[in-house]
C-alpha cells in the first residue's frame, strides 16, 4: 500500500488545530457568586444632649449615623460653646474612629475668628481638637487623629464659635461638614 504524505500531512496539521481549539475552548467557563444581604446593628450612633441640642436644632436621622445643626449660632464679639450630641458605642467591642473635616465654607471669611470641634470622654479631651480658622487668621486643624473609643463610652461633642465683633446677623455663617469614620 502506497502512503500518500501530503494527505497524512494535511490530516495531521487538521487533528492538531482541531485539538488546539478545543483545548482553547475548555479553558472558557463560567463562574457565579450569590449573596443574601441584610441588615445588622449599627455599633456606634449620635445620641442627643440636651439642652444644646434643641437650641442648636439638632436633627438625628439615618438609624442614628447622621446628626444635623440648623440653628447652631454664635452672638459677635462673643465665644459660643455648644455640647448637642454625643458619640454612643453600643457595641461589644471598642472601636477606633477618626473625627475629621470633610468640607466647609469658611476659609475665606472675614468676620469668624474660629471654630473649634473636640470630643470629650467627660472631662478629658480625646484625640485633637478640629480647630477651623479662616485662612486669613490661621492654619487650621482638620483632624482628631485615631481614637479609640471603649465599649459602652460615650463621648460629648463639643462646638466653640467665635464671631468677630464685626459679624452681622443674618449675613454671616459658614457651613460646616464633618466624618466621623470608623476604623475598626
Amino acid at each position: 500500500m502506497k502512503m500518500n504524505y501530503k494527505k497524512s500531512l494535511k490530516f495531521i496539521t487538521l487533528l492538531i488545530a482541531s485539538l488546539l481549539i478545543a483545548t482553547a475552548s475548555a479553558a472558557t467557563y463560567n463562574m457565579f457568586m450569590n449573596a443574601t444581604v441584610g441588615v445588622t446593628a449599627t455599633e456606634l450612633s449620635f445620641t442627643a444632649n440636651n439642652p444644646d441640642y434643641t437650641t442648636c436644632g439638632g436633627a438625628i436621622t439615618d438609624n442614628n449615623q447622621k446628626v444635623t445643626f440648623s440653628t447652631m449660632n454664635g452672638k459677635a464679639g462673643v465665644e459660643a460653646i455648644y455640647e448637642p450630641v454625643k458619640i454612643t458605642n453600643g457595641a461589644s467591642a471598642a472601636h477606633d474612629i477618626e473625627l475629621m473635616l470633610d468640607t466647609w465654607t469658611g476659609a475665606d471669611q472675614t468676620n469668624l475668628y474660629y471654630i473649634t470641634i473636640t470630643m470629650y470622654d467627660g472631662t478629658t479631651p480625646k484625640g485633637d481638637a478640629i480647630v477651623l480658622y479662616p485662612t486669613s487668621e490661621g492654619t487650621s486643624v482638620t483632624t482628631s487623629g485615631t481614637v479609640n473609643i471603649g465599649i459602652s463610652e460615650e463621648w460629648l461633642v463639643e462646638w466653640k464659635v467665635y464671631w468677630k465683633g464685626t459679624a452681622s446677623v443674618g449675613v454671616d455663617s459658614v457651613q460646616v461638614n464633618l466624618l466621623l469614620v470608623v476604623q475598626s
